[in-house]
């Protein structure tokens, strides 16, 4: 039923604003971080753990998708917040299992799949005020588990999947 309404509600959206708008208000996602599908842009500024983000990776974090041929490191990325400012998370030196906020997130890989060594990060850290962690559901996915938090700055939108597959 929840469905029905998002989606009723978005072809209203869409018959009002004019199909030639349709990019300012949905996004597509075609990464295998979090569910492929089209998500909704949701406007504003306050993010709980949980929510769906749309951010600008840093251009460390582009350096390295350019360097290890990921891509031309001009995407957006699209992640979950998995912790916020005073929450915690960590990565065991030894076991190498990352866990945000009180919850297992998944491994931590010391390469990718063809080779390339991935940052190390180990230890435990805290959020800092101003800051998110960026999780995914995949274990290859590249979040917060090698790039650490992101600045609220970067987030261009929050978003809620709509249809996912």
């Amino acid at each position: 039923m929840k469905k029905k309404v998002i989606i009723f509600l978005l072809m209203c959206a869409i018959a009002k604003i004019g199909f030639e708008e349709i990019p300012e208000i949905l996004y597509l996602n075609v990464s295998q971080s979090l569910p492929v599908g089209l998500y909704l842009k949701i406007p504003g500024e306050k993010y709980r753990r949980g929510d769906y983000i749309i951010y600008e990776p840093s251009e460390e974090v582009r350096a390295i998708i350019i360097k290890n041929g990921w891509g031309n490191g001009k995407h957006t990325f699209l992640k979950k917040v998995g912790a916020i400012a005073g929450d915690t998370y960590s990565i065991d030196e030894e076991t190498l299992i990352f866990e945000a906020a009180g919850k297992y997130i998944g491994q931590v890989y010391e390469m990718d799949t063809v080779g390339n060594e991935l940052p190390r990060l180990r230890g435990k850290f805290k959020v800092s005020e101003g800051n998110v962690l960026p999780v995914a559901m995949n274990a290859r996915s590249f979040d917060g588990r090698y790039s650490g938090e992101i600045p609220l700055e970067s987030i261009k939108t929050r978003v809620v999947p709509i249809f996912i597959w």
